[in-house]
């Protein structure tokens, strides 16, 4: 009698373990808003992390003059990760390509010039240079500080640009001629903008 009660309970204890499992679905299913608990149904955020494999590169914008227009045009770079404001300054000071030259392309920034630092401070980014990297009259000058403020202001939690040579912060003009120590954004130099 043992053994019966023995074998019952264990198949008693089987039936319950199988009823408590869950169930397997073929593949997801659409649930209806109503039938989600209320404390589930808050909008959530979140943050996603993205890794990117050693050997990377990134598309950026970088800021050439057109000619004859004379106005600002975007131009695409790629830019090994992580980027950062420096690396992509330096793409900028490369200057155009030769086919870019061709089409129509021109820069107004000196390429012998060393960025030695470019730091972001509450969202403006101070752009600190070996030396003028802004040459030849004034409004090839404004042109050479606009390449610099459109490119650095197309980074993620970049507002504003204020220039610095050799560690020592500098005054630079603005779009209408105006010499500025405050930083520069894309209105600073809206006659360049790209049409």
């Amino acid at each position: 009698m043992s053994r019966v009660r023995a074998a019952l309970a264990l198949v008693g204890a089987l039936v319950l373990a199988a009823g408590c499992s869950a169930p397997v679905d073929s593949g997801p299913k659409t649930i209806r808003a109503a039938s989600i608990p209320p404390g589930l149904r808050a909008q959530t955020s979140s943050t996603t992390t993205t890794t990117v494999p050693p050997g990377a590169s990134e598309e950026v914008t970088v800021y050439f003059i057109s000619v004859p227009e004379g106005r600002l045009q975007p131009v695409k770079r790629r830019v090994s990760s992580p980027v950062n404001p420096e690396k992509v300054l330096q793409k900028l000071f490369a200057g155009p390509t030769d086919a870019e030259g061709l089409s129509g392309l021109r820069t107004a920034i000196n390429g012998d010039t060393t960025i030695l630092h470019a730091d972001v401070e509450k969202t403006i980014l101070t752009v600190d240079t070996s030396k003028n990297f802004a040459f030849g009259q004034v409004p090839d000058q404004i042109a050479a500080y606009a390449q610099v403020v459109f490119t650095a202001v197309e980074l993620p939690n970049v507002n504003g640009v204020q220039f610095a040579q050799n560690g020592r912060r500098i005054a630079v003009y603005a779009g209408d001629g105006s010499s500025q120590f405050a930083p520069l954004g894309k209105a600073s130099y809206a006659e360049l903008t790209p049409r």
